[in-house]
């Protein structure tokens, strides 16, 4: 029997790791119930037309085919809400980082608008830069950093160091970093 133990590199994973694989798995999915709901009512359509199938379809008039659409669409509507709750339970993001949360969850709608068309990409970009996003996501990253440090964890601190180091490198090149902003501010006055 083989033990692997923490010393040997591998990491125990976590109660919250265990709760993000379950919220992803269950938002995977939600997003498959739509697809799968309209190709079981295709296929019931298509047995039940061509008198193919099981005796509860075939034999089945049109109220009873119609009432068995109507009972699906119902699993499916109650499959997706049961899974949007647990989720919203589970998910240790949702809860222990609301903020962060709910930042995210505006990103993620910017980007398919992005995507989609529907979002100019310049008052986007303008959007980023007078927002401070980037800056005041470097400064929490710091507070973080220096949190991490003061309570001796030298591998944490160590990886919000260098992604404080990405996201400065990041601010700097939207194109109103440090420099960019102290020329702004003064040249102003």
């Amino acid at each position: 029997m083989a033990h692997i133990s923490a010393e040997a590199g591998q990491s125990r994973p976590t109660a919250g790791t265990a709760r993000r694989l379950t919220v992803r798995a269950l938002k995977r999915a939600r997003r498959l119930t739509d697809p799968a709901a309209s190709a079981t009512l295709l296929v019931m359509v298509g047995l039940w037309l061509t008198h193919t199938g099981p005796a509860w379809l075939t034999t089945a008039n049109d109220w009873t085919v119609l009432l068995y659409a109507v009972a699906l669409l119902g699993i499916k509507t109650t499959a997706d809400t049961v899974a949007e709750y647990v989720i919203d339970l589970i998910d240790p993001d949702r809860w222990d980082g609301d903020i962060a949360y709910e930042i995210a969850e505006g990103l993620t709608q910017l980007r398919a608008d992005i995507d989609n068309g529907d979002a100019d990409i310049d008052d986007v970009l303008d959007s980023f830069r007078a927002s401070n996003l980037l800056p005041e996501l470097l400064y929490t990253l710091r507070n973080l950093t220096a949190g991490y440090a003061a309570r001796g964890d030298e591998d944490e601190n160590q990886r919000l160091l260098a992604a404080v180091l990405h996201l400065r490198n990041a601010d700097e090149n939207i194109g109103y970093g440090h420099d960019e902003i102290a020329a702004l501010e003064g040249g102003g006055k």
